[in-house]
């Protein structure tokens, strides 16, 4: 879920159960206390921080796990019934399975929520969200990006399409927009980016349908360091289901 850079998540602030936000309260304080402390003080160089993202991304799996959080979602994949909402989504730098942990599963749940009696499908996107891929602009998750939305309008022509990303996998809904046809783009209902490090910046064909999330102070929306805000968004889920709901029934 991190880009290449320092973290600026403070060990010391966060020693106290008490200091943990909202959005993080709910996993066990011990595996997520080793979580923040790893990420606080990250070395430099991609190759050494995706030997520490090969820690990082088992133990958000584990984290997970604690608390009954699915990081994978494969319905286009596993070709199930076509739903009334598709949701393809890529996932933040080391996070587990193809959804990711701290943004993706809670959005869906609300969404899936939100949606009441309508039905809603999920599609992880395929690729591997190291720290060198950010490096990248998240490039390696256009193509797994693109086939999956592609499979979605062409098999499921009457589904309302949603391209969601988060951290590095807002690079990665980027890089993707700005490779589709402007006619593919047309047809996609709406974009919903978290944690944007581009936030300032349009993205290509999603014009008048686009939500990104991003706190003030969450330095990567900046391009800056990482900070524990960059990690809740969570706190989101339901403002960003609200949109997504809204340009489904438009």
């Amino acid at each position: 879920m991190l880009c290449g850079c320092f973290y600026a998540v403070s060990p010391a602030a966060l020693d106290s159960r008490a200091d943990i936000p909202d959005a993080l309260a709910k996993f066990p304080s011990g595996p997520l206390n080793q979580f923040l402390r790893l990420i606080s003080s990250l070395p430099q160089g991609a190759a050494a921080l995706d030997a520490v993202g090969k820690v990082l991304t088992p133990l958000q799996q584990g984290l997970a796990d604690a608390v009954g959080i699915d990081t994978t979602k494969d319905d286009l994949a596993q070709s199930t019934s076509c739903a009334d909402v598709t949701v393809v989504f890529a996932r933040g730098t080391t996070e587990p399975g193809n959804v990711g942990l701290v943004t993706g599963p809670p959005f869906f749940d609300a969404l899936k929520e939100q949606l009441g009696s309508k039905s809603l499908a999920v599609q992880g996107v395929e690729y591997p969200a190291t720290f060198a891929g950010f490096n990248k602009n998240g490039t390696e998750g256009v193509p797994s990006m693109t086939a999956f939305i592609n499979q979605a309008l062409t098999t499921c022509p009457e589904t309302k399409v949603v391209v969601s990303g988060y951290s590095q996998g807002a690079l990665v809904v980027r890089g993707t927009a700005a490779s589709l046809p402007a006619d593919t783009m047309s047809r996609v209902s709406s974009v919903v980016t978290f944690g944007d490090p581009r936030n300032q910046t349009a993205i290509t064909g999603a014009e008048g349908k686009t939500l990104t999330i991003c706190y003030e102070n969450d330095a990567v929306c900046s391009g800056g360091f990482i900070t524990v805000d960059h990690l809740t968004y969570a706190d989101n889920a339901d403002e960003a289901a609200q949109f997504v709901v809204g340009k489904a029934q438009g």
